[in-house]
């Protein structure tokens, strides 16, 4: 196993670069998050820990725990892929990664698939990759805009605190708005609001949160008929 011991090294460039940025590569961190990725079909492109020795130092450096494990993998990004055969749990505006990769987890549980609309968090940043517990290695995830999310032709529900209290099934498309903004205007102007009744005695639901009921309501509900 190879040695590396300065920043100036083009593996410790790679990898931080990956962590930083997660455009064409990302990493994984820990070994069984890596040794799921390879079992998942995922080639690595390196390992540190096991191909490569990162000291300490350069370990903390390129961490996005408070105790590296001593393993990282780095991978190529694996390429957008729109869920057509189940549920789609659509994020519109999600910015906190927490959120979403919270949310890439409860599409896993509830077999559903994630797609983004325009201004979320990156699913395989660190943060995102670390609170989905590993989904991130089977959930399908695309990348699309409304009108794409329109011309499915599936109906289109949205998560709103005043919509009717029914519950979403697993051929339709669940948009989930951020807390502070809620949906896109052509969203709303496209879909059917879905609430989730309350005591009131909050104003809202954060968005995993809402996600996790939703998502649960729809695993045992039966199949929606075709939209229009």
């Amino acid at each position: 196993m190879k040695s590396v011991t300065s920043r100036q090294n083009p593996w410790f460039k790679r990898v931080r670069d990956a962590v930083r940025e997660h455009a064409g590569e990302i990493v994984l961190e820990g070994p069984k998050m890596v040794d799921d990725a390879i079992a998942a079909g995922w080639t690595p492109i390196i390992v540190v820990g096991r191909d490569l020795a990162f000291p300490d130092e350069l370990l903390r450096a390129v961490s996005d725990t408070k105790t590296s494990q001593g393993i990282l993998g780095l991978f190529h990004r694996p390429p957008f892929r729109f869920a057509a055969d189940k549920l789609v749990a659509a994020l519109d505006g999600v910015q906190d990664p927490g959120n979403v990769g919270t949310i890439v987890r409860l599409a896993a549980a509830f077999d559903a698939g994630v797609a983004l609309l325009p201004g979320c968090a990156d699913p395989f940043s660190p943060k995102a990759i670390r609170a989905s517990a590993g989904a991130i290695l089977s959930v399908p995830i695309a990348q699309v805009t409304a009108q794409q999310l329109i011309d499915t032709g599936r109906r289109l529900l949205y998560a709103d605190a005043g919509g009717e209290a029914i519950a979403p099934t697993k051929n339709d498309i669940l948009v989930l708005g951020s807390e502070g903004h809620g949906v896109s205007a052509e969203i709303r102007k496209h879909g059917r609001p879905i609430g989730i009744p309350t005591s009131g005695r909050v104003e809202s639901l954060n968005v995993a949160t809402a996600a996790a009921i939703l998502l649960w309501q729809a695993w045992g509900a039966p199949a929606s008929p075709p939209a229009g």
